[in-house]
């Protein structure tokens, strides 16, 4: 579906929906086929079976393997009091898995970041009139409402707007440069 390729009235279609939105009854039904509008929380995973994940890449454990080759070496040559070469390979492997536990760790607090950022109430169309609703009730279809400092609940096909920027730091992990910050001419009052 290229819902941006289409006019208004083609995404209204699609959706089957008017600009007077959902009539309370069809918001329940989609509510019910197509859940609620928000991120499925996985099960988190422990730290230490994370750790361990950094271990299963084959580069990873062709370095293990050197590492095993060159401690064998050393115990049958014995040529220098520590098996410097098997002591570099495991360092940098250690390092590696280090560095990318940290990784994986920053990312998911930043996912965890963007929940706890996510718009709790919205804004619709039901009925012809503006009702305010939480927002994982935000269904397929739905006419989202979106004022001046509010987050936008749901994706969704711009329908009109005016001069209505968006903040897109928080997404892409910028930092926002004071009101000149990554924006973009995004505003909605959209169809989700």
């Amino acid at each position: 579906m290229n819902h941006h390729q289409q006019t208004i009235d083609e995404v209204l279609a699609a959706q089957t929906t008017t600009r007077s939105g959902l009539s309370t009854e069809e918001a329940r039904k989609r509510l019910e086929k197509f859940g609620r509008n928000e991120v499925a929380a996985e099960k988190p995973i422990p730290a230490w079976r994370r750790f361990m994940a950094q271990f299963q890449n084959v580069l990873v454990i062709l370095l293990l393997v050197a590492t095993g080759i060159s401690f064998g070496l050393w115990l049958y040559e014995r040529d220098s009091a520590l098996p410097y070469e098997a002591l570099a390979i495991a360092a940098v492997v250690l390092l590696n898995a280090i560095m990318g536990y940290i990784q994986e760790a920053r990312a998911e607090s930043a996912v965890a970041a963007l929940r706890k950022m996510a718009a709790s109430q919205a804004h619709v169309i039901r009925n012809g009139e503006r009702t305010s609703l939480p927002a994982e009730e935000v269904v397929p279809g739905d006419i989202v409402v979106i004022s001046e400092g509010d987050t936008i609940p749901a994706d969704g096909r711009l329908i009109e707007s005016t001069v209505l920027q968006t903040a897109e730091a928080a997404l892409t992990g910028e930092e926002p440069a004071g009101h000149e910050g990554n924006r973009a001419d995004f505003g909605r009052r959209c169809s989700r």
